[in-house]
């Protein structure tokens, strides 16, 4: 089950005990999901989704209000074989006055002769109202992406008015929602995880939302891990790279003028990086008699390189 999945089912599952709430859930999932589609040579008032908790939900709420004039049929799609899409036919519903009136309440009007849906504005007051309203347009037309791969929820309308309404009310709660032209549709959108999980806070969906945080915790965590295991490793290449560029010095001052040529502090750096090539400059520094700190034995090691490109200099 994906995850949109299981948020819907979720969602499904609450119980909103106050009639405004249910009514602009309903109001949401109507205005954003309701479409028009010519069957059989005639215009049809169809409500389509993938999620049979949806469809039963949809059902049962509308059932409730027009106890006529509805069906419900599911049907598999030739793109997966177990794929199945629920359709229910509400053209009964713009036909039967308890229909048009619910509609009307909920700021549509259809006109199946011309297969035409026209929306007015819904004012929404009350807090857990405009919650309710934009539940029900997550349900009808929202997906978010698996959180473990990426972090992102759309929801696809069909009419600028209602985006735009939409987004009006999830910056009432401080979201921050894009909107892009795609096609047909006004998708409106966002990417941040803190905005989906404040998303998923607004609609109730508490149960994928401490999913969804688990996740993000733990995405958190493997990132910061990756980061300093990479800087740790970046730092011992840099080491052993350094390491063997003195190891060479070393050993061509060796075979041109001998290391016990050298001053006694550098023939002491020198004999201790011979004996321990993979030795940090700090451990090598704690090896000496008196300890000396990483900057004076990277001084000595600066020096031992100059002598080397000197006698570089003079063999050419």
């Amino acid at each position: 089950m994906s995850f949109s999945s299981e948020i819907k089912d979720e969602l499904c599952r609450l119980n909103n005990e106050k009639p405004c709430c249910v009514f602009h859930e309903l109001a949401g999932i109507l205005r954003t999901g309701l479409i028009i589609r010519r069957i059989n040579d005639i215009n049809q008032l169809l409500f389509v989704t993938e999620h049979a908790s949806v469809s039963r939900m949809v059902y049962s709420r509308v059932k409730d209000i027009v106890p006529v004039g509805i069906e419900i049929s599911g049907e598999k799609t030739t793109r997966f074989k177990r794929h199945v899409v629920y359709r229910l036919n509400f053209t009964g519903l713009a036909e039967r006055t308890e229909g048009i009136r619910l509609l009307k309440d909920a700021g549509i009007k259809i006109d199946l002769s011309d297969g035409r849906i026209d929306y007015t504005g819904l004012e929404i007051k009350d807090r857990c109202c405009i919650r309710a309203y934009l539940r029900g347009g997550f349900l009808a037309v929202g997906s978010v992406s698996n959180p473990d791969k990426s972090y992102h929820i759309e929801l696809s309308f069909n009419s600028s008015l209602i985006a735009d309404e939409y987004m009006r009310y999830m910056e009432y709660f401080e979201l921050k929602p894009k909107c892009i032209r795609r096609k047909n549709y006004d998708i409106v959108y966002m990417k941040e995880g803190q905005d989906i999980v404040d998303f998923l806070n607004v609609i109730n969906a508490h149960a994928a939302l401490l999913e969804m945080e688990n996740i993000r915790i733990l995405k958190d965590m493997r990132n910061q891990v990756n980061r300093i295991v990479n800087c740790e490793t970046a730092n011992l290449e840099k080491t052993v790279n350094a390491s063997l560029k003195q190891v060479s010095c070393i050993k061509y001052i060796d075979e041109k003028i001998g290391i016990e040529n050298l001053p006694e502090s550098l023939r002491e750096i020198a004999r201790l990086r011979m004996e321990n090539p993979e030795a940090s400059l700090v451990e090598l520094g704690k090896m000496l008699k008196p300890e000396l700190g990483k900057s004076g034995v990277n001084h000595r090691m600066r020096k031992l390189q100059k002598i080397a490109e000197d006698l570089m200099e003079k063999g050419k």
